[in-house]
């Protein structure tokens, strides 16, 4: 059977990726795609897109706190001195933030 246009075109194209080893990357890619598609149940989908969501969900609130709290800072006339950092540590909201990075680093270091 003779060559069609076609497949002479397709054959130029693939040539260098046979010639430099490349295809043989390829296919184990796509064998890598097929084998995660095997392995993916319903259940899996759904925890993955759960804890995607709630890495997305996580970093969008600490990026608005920080943009936030950035914000606050830049727009006081100067730095705040060590008495009014001491001082912000009476609020309810810093005391209540302060706790959830004691209470991570806690949970961190028991699995440690």
């Amino acid at each position: 059977m003779p060559a069609t246009a076609g497949l002479t075109a397709l054959m130029a194209k693939i040539q260098p990726l046979i010639d430099g080893g490349r295809l043989d990357n390829i296919v184990d890619v796509l064998s890598l795609v097929s084998d995660m598609t095997d392995l993916l149940d319903a259940a899996m989908v759904e925890k993955l897109a759960r804890l995607f969501e709630n890495a997305t969900a996580a970093t969008w609130t600490v990026s608005n706190a920080v943009r936030l709290a950035k914000a606050e800072v830049a727009a006081a006339p100067e730095p705040p001195g060590a008495y009014a950092l001491i001082k912000l540590l009476n609020d309810p909201d810093t005391r209540k933030g302060v706790a959830v990075v004691l209470k991570t680093l806690n949970v961190i270091g028991r699995q440690l």
